[in-house]
């Protein structure tokens, strides 16, 4: 084994069963980058520092345009923020930043286009449903996360089309019922997440991917549990034999890969569906329903918890 591969976990295994000195061990990982060192912690602080900036600048501009907006004529407004955008694009596009730093600007570029969108909107009193707004900022900014291939740019264009998908659903298609509605969002972020684990989509980050796994199985929870206690339609049965193939294919995968926290996210969130049965079959006795329901709880986490710890012993040799 190489010492770049080697992990923290690997640090305690080999400081158990072997008579290397600790300050040894220490030393010679702090010389492989297995610990941060100076300037790891340096370049941790300024990537701090600049988002806090980016953010800090990008909501000082929408309040300023909060503030001033009775003394600002329409045609400032929207070529104040229009000049911004393109210094920003031009700082992309011409700079000799590095390209995290571009990226950086680029999803500040992001926002701005948000807000170009609003002002748009307020300007001119459009009339268009919430959706349409969230839509075209979405459309707009689709191109740059392809192009950036910076993971909060997608994370921030996923987020648009929830959250589109969820005003769509309220202001325009009235008929769709809350498991369609939340099948529908968990099918678009499981594709999202499918897509950037098979095609291994430029070194995603594994933050980025856990992410779009909670996001994925807190949908598909809400779509089980939002039909329970109703009339269970066939578009709920499709919707829980879908979520179930997915659970099933995320398991196999995770025992495959020796991947503990897609075996934490899914078994928590068939125990959340088992616990929302539960509660809807008691509804004539809910004290003792609600009894049943706690120690139903407590006791499949434990036995999870239990599993866990043995199933990451046995993958790490200990």
């Amino acid at each position: 084994m190489k010492l770049q591969s080697i992990t923290r976990d690997v640090i305690h295994t080999i400081s158990r069963y072997s008579n290397w000195k600790p300050a040894g061990i220490e030393q010679s990982f702090r010389e492989h980058g297995v610990y941060a060192d100076r300037a790891k912690w340096l370049r941790f602080i300024d990537v701090c520092l600049l988002c806090l900036g980016i953010v800090f600048m990008v909501a000082g501009i929408i309040f300023f345009f909060a503030y001033n907006w009775q003394d600002m004529h329409k045609f400032l407004k929207l070529g104040l923020i229009q000049a911004l955008l393109i210094a920003a694009i031009a700082l992309v596009l011409f700079s000799k930043f590095d390209a995290f730093i571009k990226n950086c600007i680029l999803c500040g570029a992001s926002f701005l286009t948000g807000a170009l969108f609003s002002v748009y909107g307020q300007i001119y009193q459009t009339g268009a449903n919430a959706y349409d707004f969230f839509l075209g900022w979405t459309v707009f900014i689709t191109l740059w996360a392809v192009v950036s291939r910076f993971a909060p740019l997608w994370l921030l264009l996923i987020s648009l089309v929830d959250i589109t998908i969820l005003l769509y659903a309220n202001q325009v298609a009235g008929g769709w019922s809350a498991p369609l509605l939340f099948c529908i969002l968990f099918v678009v972020n499981t594709a999202c997440l499918l897509g950037f684990m098979c095609f291994k989509y430029r070194d995603t980050p594994r933050w980025f991917l856990k992410i779009l796994a909670i996001s994925s199985v807190c949908w598909s929870t809400i779509s089980i549990v939002a039909g329970i206690g109703i009339q269970y339609t066939p578009v709920w049965w499709i919707s829980l034999v879908i979520v179930a193939l997915t659970y099933t294919g995320g398991i196999i995968y995770s025992l495959k890969s020796e991947s503990i926290f897609y075996l934490l996210i899914i078994p928590l969130s068939v125990i959340i569906i088992i616990s929302a049965f539960l509660v809807d079959t008691g509804d004539q006795d809910l004290t003792s329903m609600f009894f049943i329901v706690s120690a139903f709880i407590v006791s499949s986490i434990t036995v999870l918890i239990t599993q866990l710890i043995r199933l990451n012993k046995k993958w790490n040799g200990e």
